[in-house]
């Protein structure tokens, strides 16, 4: 025959052991789920309008470039549009 007390920690180790359970699964931290290491360029703007220019005019505008991977970002080639 089962003591009450047995029941009851059977049910606290049970709550536990799902309560571990869901904060795995939904932590999104595990590291089978995580992609290779890799670096990851990200543009503050994609493009600058200069509206208005008389002909003749020199332009220039700097885009920053940001890398937000976890290796070195290297631009080998650009090309503007």
């Amino acid at each position: 025959m089962k003591a009450a007390g047995d029941d009851k920690r059977m049910r606290c180790i049970s709550l536990a052991g799902i309560i571990y359970i869901l904060i795995f699964a939904l932590s999104g931290t595990s590291v089978w789920a995580e992609g290779p290491s890799r670096p990851k360029m990200v543009l503050k703007e994609r493009s600058f309008d200069f509206k208005q220019v008389n002909e003749g005019e020199t332009l220039k505008h700097t885009f920053q470039v940001l890398n937000q991977g976890d290796e070195p970002l290297e631009i080998i080639n650009v090309k503007p549009g």
